[in-house]
């Protein structure tokens, strides 16, 4: 077939009408890396969620620009060309290094490359692959004794090279000490919405989902995307038993009360549990149980402990804990450090 003509594209919208370019977006500062034969749809979505100005609608955003070991235009996969004004020094220097996919999985990639993604990383950068851009993460030693994900169908080819890295293929995205990796293409958005919630809110990603038209959190893993034997069969229970148990976050969900629901045994539910989520499910309810909480903080001035009540938490102490452990801040720090961000009034 006779290869198509490269399609150019802006790297980065400065803002998506012109009577906004000139709000402030002094939010982190991100680096998308363009490199040849990178990822297109990796690139091009997740630029959709940094790329563009939200700033008139979340008061900052994030500070992005497209580098490259070369600045200027570079080809990416499909024929796909992007502008780079940056070099890798401008993304050495960005808070948040985004990787798309690697579409040669069996080559070393450059060394400036790597050089980049260690320093940055060394300096606390946070690193975000995309897909098969986990094996550019692996090359720079970043996933050594992570847990970690790619494409299912890539997920052995990593694990043999990288031995050190805790490969879950079922996983859409992982979040593990500053290394952030996402399964195929689609997740990438997942992840990027993930980012939005931990430097914005709950109710910034979940406001940004719906204008892109997106889920805020799918709740399955790549287990539903695998050929067999993994995807839910037909009339399975544990779907609606998810949708059941986020209505009923405030009570004790035991692995023998929800059995019972669906009629299960604690351990066979277990086992389908994590088939479909990819967790246990107390790791999945206490996700849910934080970003309720998350949501109630970000709303208004309701007391902690109230808070924690109605999530299920129990306690302000348990509350406190549980946000420490997942989140790196306390509840109160976190309702004074996203009250200063509400949206002003809007719609999304």
């Amino acid at each position: 077939m006779p290869r198509r003509a490269p399609v150019p594209i802006r790297a980065g919208r400065a803002a998506e009408e012109a009577g906004r370019s000139a709000m402030a977006v002094d939010g982190p500062s991100v680096a998308m890396l363009a490199y040849p034969g990178a990822g297109s749809f990796d690139y091009v979505t997740v630029n959709e969620i940094f790329g563009v100005d939200y700033s008139y609608r979340f008061g900052s955003w994030y500070r992005t620009r497209t580098c490259a070991i070369d600045a200027g235009q570079v080809e990416l996969d499909g024929g796909v060309t992007v502008s780079a004004p940056y070099g890798l020094a401008e993304a050495e220097a960005a808070d948040l290094l985004v990787v798309p996919g690697w579409t040669r999985e069996h080559e070393v990639p450059p060394q400036p490359l790597l050089a980049t993604l260690r320093r940055a990383h060394r300096r606390g950068a946070r690193i975000m692959s995309i897909c098969t851009g986990a094996f550019i993460l692996g090359h720079a030693g970043l996933l050594d004794h992570r847990r970690v994900t790619t494409h299912w169908a890539t997920a052995p080819l990593l694990a043999a090279l990288f031995p050190a890295a805790t490969v879950d293929p079922r996983a859409l995205f992982v979040d593990d000490r500053g290394v952030l990796t996402a399964a195929g293409m689609s997740a990438g958005m997942d992840l990027a919405l993930h980012v939005v919630r931990g430097d914005y809110g709950a109710d910034a990603a979940a406001a940004l989902a719906r204008r892109l038209v997106l889920a805020g959190y799918r709740s399955g893993g790549q287990a539903q995307f695998i050929d067999a034997p993994l995807g839910s069969p037909p009339g399975d229970p544990l779907p609606e038993l998810l949708e059941w148990m986020r209505g009923h976050l405030h009570q004790p969900l035991s692995l023998r009360s929800l059995g019972e629901r669906v009629h299960m045994s604690p351990r066979t539910l277990a086992r389908h549990f994590h088939r479909l989520t990819g967790m246990s499910a107390h790791q999945w309810l206490t996700r849910e149980r934080v970003f309720a909480a998350q949501r109630m903080l970000e709303a208004g001035d309701e007391p902690i402990g109230r808070i924690a009540t109605r999530t299920g938490i129990g306690s302000t102490a348990n509350l406190r804990h549980t946000f420490r452990r997942e989140l790196g801040v306390s509840p109160q720090a976190y309702r004074a450090r996203f009250r200063a961000r509400r949206a002003p009034t809007g719609t999304a």
